[in-house]
């Protein structure tokens, strides 16, 4: 309960991103344990990961994350979302970044389940080992995920669901450093956020006592 209180505080920073009230470019943010801000690895909701065992957005602790949602059955927007997700792969990789996660959470309770995640993130060929994907356990979480991103949706009943299309950078504790809302915007300013980040952490170091 407490926490749900702070998501409103992490919701609207995002939600901003989301309406286009900031530019598609990184937005530095101090760490979540640094400086007390909201972190979404203290979510509550419940997933499960491609072998159907209890996961959560926390996976990546301790690393860069990028974290965006998406349904498998999407024909347009979803696909092109996972494309942006390998272009920014590529250019934190070029950036000399390697230490991140993908994590891809699912709107979809019915159809996106634990074996079928596996079987898409096979036919993309995309590496378990960097690419997480999460299956919903209900539709509160999904909504939980989606109000703490700053993610609006809604569940055509169809099988189709509309929702906005944003990408989100967490730092290792789970803070937002940076956004993208525009699947045609660079890459680049998740890569020069990691790097201002890590810029940051060393300077801190250097004036603790």
């Amino acid at each position: 309960m407490e926490f749900r209180l702070s998501l409103r505080q992490i919701g609207l920073g995002v939600a901003l991103a989301t309406i286009g009230l900031f530019n598609t470019a990184a937005i530095a943010q101090p760490s979540a344990k640094a400086e007390g801000n909201p972190s979404l690895y203290d979510l509550k909701s419940k997933w499960r990961d491609i072998n159907d065992k209890p996961a959560s957005v926390s996976v990546a602790r301790g690393e860069y994350a990028v974290v965006a949602m998406v349904y498998t059955s999407c024909p347009h927007a979803c696909p092109m979302t996972i494309n942006k997700l390998q272009q920014i792969e590529e250019s934190l990789s070029k950036g000399g970044i390697s230490n991140v996660k993908f994590i891809l959470a699912s709107f979809d309770v019915k159809k996106d389940r634990p074996e079928h995640l596996k079987k898409y993130q096979r036919s993309r060929s995309l590496d378990p080992k960097k690419w997480i994907f999460l299956s919903p356990e209900s539709d509160g979480d999904v909504r939980e995920l989606a109000v703490a991103l700053g993610i609006s949706y809604k569940d055509l009943g169809n099988g189709d669901f509309s929702h906005s299309n944003l990408i989100t950078l967490l730092d290792q504790e789970g803070a937002v450093i940076a956004t993208l809302d525009n699947l045609n915007a660079a890459p680049e300013p998740f890569l020069e956020a990691i790097k201002g980040a890590k810029e940051k952490g060393e300077a801190l170091k250097k004036v603790a006592p």
